[in-house]
């Protein structure tokens, strides 16, 4: 007989439930923007963060370490999407969406299924709501460069 503070079969099934609709969601949102890590990728870190972050209450246990080891992991895992070309990098927006997604997992797996929720849709919006802005921004920075670049081209030998 399982004790009272040790997770039911049912609850870790609607953890993981949970855990991956909210990933699909994310990855929902890199797909259509064509990122390195769509749904696939954000839908089994976020399942694989839940099933991580369930262990402890499952064994009836509160230790939160395997917590700490999911940040590390995701953020390793993270690293690996970010590329440096001469001055310019790139993947650092999915590599945060995928740590945070590992984050939204461990909620999920502690339970915390209404902030998983809440924190689902605020990454969802970060990342689509800014996009006109970025887009906007981005074409401040060349339109301040092109003359310098026009300038400094008419002047070399």
């Amino acid at each position: 007989m399982r004790p009272a503070h040790v997770l039911s079969l049912e609850e870790i099934v609607i953890r993981l439930a949970v855990g991956a609709v909210l990933g699909v969601c994310i990855g929902v949102e890199r797909q259509w923007r064509g990122a390195a890590a769509g749904i696939q990728t954000s839908s089994l870190v976020c399942t694989g963060a839940t099933l991580y972050a369930t262990i402890g209450p499952a064994l009836g246990s509160d230790d939160i370490r395997i917590i700490a080891g999911i940040v590390t992991g995701c953020g390793f895992l993270a690293g690996g999407v970010i590329l440096r070309e001469g001055l310019n990098v790139s993947g650092l927006n999915t590599a945060a969406t995928i740590w945070s997604t590992a984050a939204i997992g461990a909620l999920c797996g502690a339970g915390l299924l209404y902030e998983a929720t809440i924190a689902t849709v605020v990454i969802v919006a970060l990342n689509t709501t800014f996009l006109p802005l970025i887009n906007w921004m981005d074409k401040q920075v060349m339109a301040r460069r092109a003359p310098r670049t026009a300038a400094s081209d008419k002047t070399a030998p």
